[in-house]
């Protein structure tokens, strides 16, 4: 029998957002077990962006409730649920433009879940990525799109976050780095972070996920580990565009 590691991030009975009286999410069931990797598929409009949202606080559900290792954080304000652990890397990267690339990851410390001065870890960050190094006065505005994706993660990561959610972390990239975007997802999953990633592209992520979910219509229609949806013929056709 299978050994299950405790639930860092669940969601249980979520309803949330309507577009024209209908919820955008609704009934929704979702678990990250601790150290684990989480990929939501689905489609633009599925409803992926609205279950980030209601993450971190910036949409209150209608029903169920939303919990951080066993604590419930859905009537939390973004800035408390950001305090108790959850760090995000939104869809479009939105760095701040004008400040430079370590005043950027800079920021991204202050959000510290301890709220207190936090112990700044700059060096750890451009260990892991070394190209923000030489970058590192720029502005972050003028840097590539990989470029910002890498200073958006290390900014979130400076929060020491106990759950990262990336919210379609390869929108707008080339191939090549979207390739690179994946690599570093497969590092800090090597190193025992636990992670929720919301992604349109299915083959990537689920080559870096342990375990899947698919949201169609704002309902979880399919989800096991992430080998088993990878192979099934139904995921196959519409996802990865294989008959």
């Amino acid at each position: 029998m299978e050994s299950k590691s405790p639930a860092a991030l669940a969601l249980t009975g979520i309803e949330a957002g309507y577009v024209a009286g209908v919820p955008v999410l609704s009934g929704v069931d979702l678990e990250v077990r601790e150290g684990e990797v989480v990929t939501l598929l689905g489609r633009n409009g599925a409803g992926k962006s609205t279950a980030i949202r209601v993450i971190c606080g910036l949409l209150k559900p209608n029903a169920g409730r939303v919990e951080l290792h066993g604590e419930r954080i859905d009537g939390l304000e973004p800035a408390a649920i950001v305090g108790r652990g959850i760090a995000v890397v939104p869809e479009g990267r939105r760095v701040f433009g004008s400040l430079s690339v370590e005043e950027n990851l800079l920021m991204g410390g202050f959000a510290h879940r301890r709220g207190i001065a936090p112990k700044l870890d700059l060096d750890a960050i451009y260990t892991s990525f070394p190209r923000l190094v030489e970058r590192r006065t720029q502005l972050a505005g003028t840097l590539s799109g990989g470029e910002q994706q890498m200073v958006a993660m290390g900014r979130a990561l400076m929060a020491k976050p106990r759950v990262l959610l990336l919210d379609e972390p390869s929108m707008g990239l080339a191939p090549m780095l979207i390739d690179a975007v994946f690599d570093m997802i497969s590092t800090l999953a090597g190193k025992g972070l636990t992670i929720l990633l919301v992604e349109q592209n299915a083959s990537e992520a689920l080559d870096v996920a342990d375990r899947a979910y698919v949201l169609e219509r704002g309902r979880i229609r399919r989800e096991g580990p992430a080998e088993r949806l990878l192979s099934d013929p139904e995921i196959r056709a519409s996802y990865l565009g294989v008959g």
